[in-house]
């Protein structure tokens, strides 16, 4: 499922609203997500799961056109889990 496909939910399960405005919500949310993530801080929906940063470590690498060796820098990434519920569908 894509924000396409969850925009056109939100705009069948509201008929009085334009599908431009469903697109505008399902924006506003993620943006809000996002938001707090880059701050890092956790995110949690009840029901569905919880989404957090963590920061992945430096890492040795080899490059493939050279074989040397290189340091690839560690970044940031987002971890989910999943609700307890959520496993149970």
């Amino acid at each position: 499922m894509n924000k396409d496909e969850i925009s056109r939910r939100v705009y069948e399960a509201h008929g009085g609203m334009a599908y431009a405005d469903a697109r505008e919500v399902v924006d506003r949310i993620l943006d809000a997500i996002k938001n707090r993530l880059a701050n890092g801080e956790r995110v949690v929906l009840s029901g569905f799961g919880s989404f957090t940063v963590q920061r992945r470590k430096d890492k040795k690498g080899v490059n493939p056109q050279t074989g040397r060796s290189i340091i690839i820098p560690g970044r940031n990434t987002v971890k989910f889990k999943p609700s307890k519920y959520l496993k149970s569908v």
